[in-house]
């Protein structure tokens, strides 16, 4: 089949099909360009069949194109141009050498100048992905392999350009086929080998299964383990290496405890690992050549290379294999491509100033896209409350608090402001975290003691929530009613701390430990406001919640993304995160009677020596200077060091690249706390009040801020809609006035009579 014009991928995907080739989705961009699409077991998932090709590039329409080689039955010699070698120029000496001309193999020129040479396999034969006595810079996939198909168009518009039908491969000539099989006596022998996986003591020779490890052998690889390793991290570790190196057995995946009497040389346990090792040939001394070349954190691997932890066989399955070329340059052990290991910021999409680097970014740049009315700044609430509830319970920052958040967005009617709400409950059902979703609302305490009891990690997204906190804060409001703001206040201080639920007839007291339940709220600045009364500043209330204040005005757009379709990138990283502490550790995530802390599953995310933790205790010392200063104000700082520290953990843990809490990090928590504070403190003194006569002179000081500072005194008792008796007003005016709030004026006008008025004081 040959491609001669430019045509999607699908088409390419379907003709390819048609055909008898095996294909599946790979990724047709970013850092893991040309890698299967999340939880595609490739080998497994290959096919020729169009209902699951149609299924697949519905759901990921740019997907580049996998060509499974082993059901197509093909092999591709892959001449390639990576760093000093030239593999294009190699190959060709060696064809002119032996006096080959490549007449009618089909080939594929790849984006990076290299060329793809298509072969059926020699009957009876089954060459895998060993270049053998190759020339360097020339690779083979094979049996066990993929290649970008091609006709494959990848997301930048590069084209895997095929010039002939691979239908008509020829067979492998037999002079390549002797070079594949050389490498086991050859002059090449273990050239694709990375060096430091050669077994010590062996005369470079993979040692037999039989070979039993010795005291000094155990001491060695255990010596390179964390002594703190828990058995989730080892395992993780242990098939991230495997995969990084090659070995194609799952027994890495079999139960293994760091803990115990493992250290043992007698243990049948250690025995059996060691041989699964010594099958890859890795020693103990591999194990630290690795550690050492990935920063000596073993823990590390697992996320460096992004091993997905809900399965231990299936994460071993798809984890990507990675071989270290005779340059030092890691490659792709399937498709042969130089890869880079290491997750940076500048590899992550482009954000606007407005978000930070990471997930927190790519979740709040995905709602704005998929909205019709964005609220950027609400979208960023709306992605902080998603992250931190995949790491709650898990994480926590450097002075252990939680990730949970209490986040209110603000915004006038009819602005959008319903659209991260809804994003939340998409994005955690797309990660199969939707068993971590709250309800809208809480009728009462004891739904408040019963929720968390069930599900002491959420993130719960509520419409009008000033209409929710007007209800619980009523004078009419109930006791069970009255009590939910006291639980809230509890939890939201319960980081890693056991919680006692309150006691009431025929239902006794439970202990729930480390509750981490995030809300997000939506609701219009003054309806918000107005059902806070002023206990709420004595009791801590209101300076838990982080206030977003959204855009008065949103120009309608049509959404750049179809909000019900959720990246897979963000959703893989969600997982990851979430994942992070091992499938088993993850089953205990909604347990009230788990104690992460206790139970070794805490991950404390440290100070990155770039000066956070100085800038930490400066703006911890500024705050406490501006409470004793602004003494009024000061109820609304009290928690803002906290609130900047929690945002700043949730943001790095969503780099996921160092786990440290860079100042970058903390830069973007102490502004977006330091601004809600703010906030909230100028929107109290707007709205808040203790009686109903500050209420009344709150409203008049709104409507004379709404008129630009003056108004006459008709136009005041029409805004007013008659909520005030004329003689109550009269009364209130001259209060103001005695108080320096307000001025008495006359208001000229162009036409008629001179008119009575006020304007604000030049105090306020």
């Amino acid at each position: 089949m040959s491609v001669t014009h430019l045509s999607s991928n699908l088409d390419t995907a379907l003709r390819l099909a048609r055909a008898g080739f095996a294909v599946f989705p790979c990724h047709s961009g970013g850092s893991k360009a040309k890698q299967p699409m999340p939880f595609i077991k490739w080998r497994d998932a290959s096919t020729t069949a169009e209902p699951q090709i149609l299924q697949w590039w519905k759901k990921w329409p740019e997907a580049a194109i996998g060509l499974d080689l082993a059901k197509s039955n093909l092999l591709v010699i892959d001449a390639d141009r990576h760093g000093e070698h030239d593999g294009v120029s190699a190959l060709g000496e060696l064809m002119a050498k032996v006096g080959y001309e490549p007449h009618g193999v089909p080939l594929a020129a790849t984006p990076n100048e290299g060329t793809h040479f298509f072969y059926r396999q020699p009957p009876g034969k089954r060459h895998g992905n060993s270049a053998g006595a190759l020339p360097a810079g020339v690779d083979v996939r094979g049996h066990g392999g993929y290649v970008i198909a091609p006709g494959t168009v990848m997301q930048d518009g590069r084209l895997y350009e095929v010039f002939g039908d691979i239908a008509e491969a020829p067979e492998l000539p037999t002079w390549l086929s002797e070079l594949l099989e050389a490498r086991r006596g050859g002059a090449e022998a273990g050239r694709n080998q990375p060096q430091s996986l050669v077994p010590q003591g062996s005369g470079g020779g993979a040692q037999t299964v039989e070979n039993h490890p010795s005291t000094a052998e155990i001491e060695e690889l255990l010596s390179y383990i964390p002594a703190n390793c828990g058995y989730h991290d080892w395992v993780s570790v242990l098939m991230a290496i495997h995969a990084a190196t090659g070995g194609e057995g799952l027994a890495i995946a079999d139960a293994w405890s760091s803990k115990g009497g493992v250290k043992y040389p007698g243990s049948k346990e250690i025995e059996k690992k060691w041989r699964s090792f010594k099958r890859s040939g890795i020693t103990g001394r591999t194990l630290a050549q690795i550690a050492r070349e990935h920063g000596a954190d073993l823990s590390a691997i697992a996320l460096k290379h992004k091993v997905p932890q809900v399965d231990p066989l299936e994460a071993a399955a798809a984890a990507r294999r990675l071989i270290e070329n005779h340059d030092g340059t890691l490659a792709d052990a399937e498709t042969g491509e130089i890869v880079n290991t290491e997750i940076s910021v500048s590899q992550r999409t482009a954000h606007p100033d407005i978000y930070p680097p990471g997930l927190v970014g790519d979740l709040a740049g995905w709602i704005v896209q998929t909205a019709r009315k964005p609220q950027p700044e609400l979208a960023i609430g709306a992605a902080l409350a998603i992250v931190g509830t995949a790491a709650g319970r898990q994480f926590c920052g450097p002075t252990r608090s939680g990730t949970h958040l209490y986040i209110l967005g603000l915004a006038p009617t009819g602005t959008g402001k319903d659209h991260p709400l809804q994003q939340i409950g998409r994005a955690m059902t797309a990660a199969k975290l939707g068993l971590h979703l709250g309800p809208s609302e809480f009728i009462s305490m004891p739904a408040v003691v019963n929720f968390i009891m069930r599900k002491p990690l959420a993130v719960c997204a509520m419409d009008e929530f000033g209409g929710f906190m007007k209800r619980i804060n009523s004078k009419r409001a109930s006791g069970f009613e009255g009590a939910i703001s006291k639980v809230l206040r509890t939890l939201w201080s319960s980081s890693f701390a056991p919680y006692a639920t309150p006691e009431w007839a025929q239902k006794e007291s439970q202990t729930v430990y480390s509750p981490a339940i995030t809300l997000f709220g939506a609701s219009t600045p003054e309806q918000f406001y107005s059902s806070m009364e002023g206990a709420s500043l004595e009791d801590g209330t209101l300076n838990r919640f982080l206030l977003l204040n959204g855009r008065g005005r949103v120009a309608e757009q049509d959404p750049q993304r179809d909000p019900a379709v959720v990246p897979v990138d963000i959703v893989n990283d969600l997982q990851l995160i979430y994942y992070r502490s091992g499938d088993l550790s993850s089953a205990f995530r909604n347990d009230p009677n788990s104690d992460p802390a206790m139970a070794g599953q805490l991950r404390e995310i440290p100070w990155c020596p770039d000066g956070a933790h100085d800038r930490y205790k400066a703006f911890s010392a500024e705050i406490d200077d501006l409470m004793r200063k602004e003494a009024e104000r000061g109820a609304f700082y009290a928690r803002t060091v906290e609130m900047a520290l929690r945002i700043a953990t949730i943001v790095a843990i969503g780099r996921l690249d160092d786990d440290q809490v860079r100042k970058s990090d903390l830069d973007f928590g102490i502004d977006l706390a330091l601004r809600s504070a703010k906030m909230m403190a100028d929107g109290a003194a707007d709205y808040m009040a203790e009686n109903e006569n500050q209420a009344n002179a709150q409203k008049v000081l709104r409507i004379i801020k709404a008129r630009g500072g003056r108004v006459k005194h008709k136009d005041l008792l029409y805004a007013l809609r008659h909520g005030v008796k004329a003689r109550e007003l009269r009364d209130l005016i001259s209060m103001m006035c005695e108080s320096g709030q307000l001025e008495r004026c006359t208001i000229r006008s162009a036409s008629g009579p001179d008119a009575a008025g006020y304007v604000l004081s030049q105090k306020l």
